[in-house]
């Protein structure tokens, strides 16, 4: 495993899958990037403090679903509708939202920022429980500690400069529309591949030899993302 397979592949995985991806990741940035804009307008304890749980939440349910977009794929699973992700990962949710706080913690320490970085795709993909899933994450990432911190590090920083490149495109907007349009727009686009990075060194770590893309062709474009199948 290699820096530059991962990256490689989870762009390959963007490319493949960035309709729904982008779908997925922008209802969910729509409804946080509302809550930072009103927080930001109305600058109280309250606002605030809404704000960040629901981007807390919307992050965590997000990542989950685009876990499950990507599983779909290599399991060569038909595309679900973009509300069964939310469904799927909405169980996961508590458990989820405690590995976040332990790993936010823990990242201050710089290392398990790497150890504990499957600890996502594990509790979707394995429905583990949040000391196994950071124990699991350990055990794969073990031997890979550094590659993986670097891996991490690079995908923060590629989502985190398209995330602000695509915010200032909005400056010339009011205030509350630039924060709102923009926040909603930048998540949608950026947030998808960092989940997607840790969905491939996943797979990359517990089956290396079965390709995240089927080799198979790529099914055509979905009329519409909502349904299942597209209407005749």
């Amino acid at each position: 495993m290699t820096i530059g397979d991962v990256l490689g592949e989870a762009f390959a995985v963007y490319r493949r899958l960035w309709r729904r991806s982008v779908v997925v990741a922008g209802l969910v940035s729509f409804v946080v990037s509302l809550a930072q804009a009103l927080a930001n307008r109305h600058a109280t304890t309250l606002t605030q403090l809404v704000a960040v749980l629901l981007s807390l939440a919307g992050s965590l349910l997000v990542q989950g679903a685009l876990v499950e977009v990507v599983r779909d794929l290599h399991e060569g699973r038909a595309p679900a509708p973009v509300g069964e992700y939310y469904e799927r990962t909405r169980g996961r949710l508590g458990t989820l939202l405690g590995t976040a706080l332990l790993y936010g913690l823990g990242a201050i320490l710089i290392i398990p920022l790497a150890r504990w970085a499957l600890a996502v795709p594990l509790v979707v993909v394995e429905r583990l429980k949040r000391r196994d899933a950071f124990a699991r994450s350990s055990e794969l990432v073990r031997g890979r500690t550094g590659r993986v911190l670097v891996l991490v590090l690079i995908t923060y920083a590629i989502s985190g400069v398209a995330a602000l490149l695509i915010s200032s495109a909005f400056v010339a907007l009011p205030n509350f529309l630039a924060a709102w349009i923009g926040g909603t727009v930048a998540g949608a686009v950026a947030v998808p591949f960092q989940a997607h990075v840790l969905t491939v060194l996943y797979y990359r770590l517990t089956e290396p030899e079965r390709p995240i893309l089927p080799d198979t062709p790529a099914p055509k474009p979905w009329t519409s993302v909502w349904n299942e199948e597209p209407p005749a």
